[in-house]
């Protein structure tokens, strides 16, 4: 899902810069915003670095592409027997804001494709451009719990995302080319499989539906749309 590939990808530019410099001990984490870390018996070093997505108005004009008008918010905790008084807080946040605005450069698209035309990853970089559009130290008025006893600044930024494929599409193998019992014999199980990789498939990548009373194989994350092949495979 994108939210989370985009999340995925900002937390580990945010990690890897505010970190840079520090030692394994000093180092900061950073998580989805969880209110538990707040209470006093929380064993949550600080500072601690917080993501959190605030509204996410979904749009689309196909079934195959979604937009999602993302507001979010990063904070920065301190917590108050932090020694230097939060003037750390304003570096922190100078650090997150490179790694939120940050667009991967040319030569990293570059070798991001190859990578996953190599199978070697399966992490798309994004390339939506992200705003800033206000920062405070957060407060608590009207409640006064353990939240009240800690620094908190935080960011505002907006994006858009793209969900390229929310409906997933399979291509069934439904012809009659090889039957299910073809697969117990090893030999014309490999057969098949030999003759489905000519076709573009991998038998690996499939699993067994049941539709209509009948046991269909179909291929996981296959864009097309439904295919009926008229080859035939010589088991002989």
């Amino acid at each position: 899902m994108i939210l989370k590939e985009f999340y995925t990808q900002k937390k580990g530019v945010i990690t890897a810069l505010v970190n840079e410099k520090r030692k394994p001990e000093e180092q900061i984490s950073i998580g989805l915003f969880n209110d538990l870390v707040f209470k006093s018996k929380s064993k949550v070093k600080f500072p601690l670095i917080m993501f959190k997505y605030n509204h996410v108005k979904w749009n689309t004009s196909s079934e195959n592409e979604y937009k999602a008008d993302v507001d979010f918010s990063v904070f920065v905790v301190l917590n108050t027997d932090f020694e230097n008084d939060y003037l750390e807080s304003f570096d922190l946040a100078k650090q997150i804001d490179k790694a939120i605005l940050l667009h991967p450069t040319k030569t990293e698209l570059i070798e991001n494709n190859e990578a996953l035309e190599k199978g070697e990853t399966s992490a798309q970089l994004i390339t939506n451009s992200a705003f800033k559009i206000k920062e405070c130290q957060a407060t608590v008025e009207d409640d006064n719990w353990e939240k009240n006893e800690f620094f908190i600044w935080e960011i505002n930024y907006k994006t858009t995302l793209i969900e390229k494929e929310y409906k997933k599409r399979y291509t069934m193998v439904t012809n009659g080319s090889f039957s299910k019992a073809n697969l117990k014999n090893e030999k014309r199980k490999e057969k098949v499989k030999e003759s489905l990789r000519e076709l573009g498939y991998d038998l690996n990548d499939y699993y067994e539906k049941e539709k209509d009373g009948k046991k269909l194989l179909i291929f996981k994350e296959v864009k097309e749309t439904l295919n009926v092949n008229n080859k035939k495979i010589n088991l002989n």
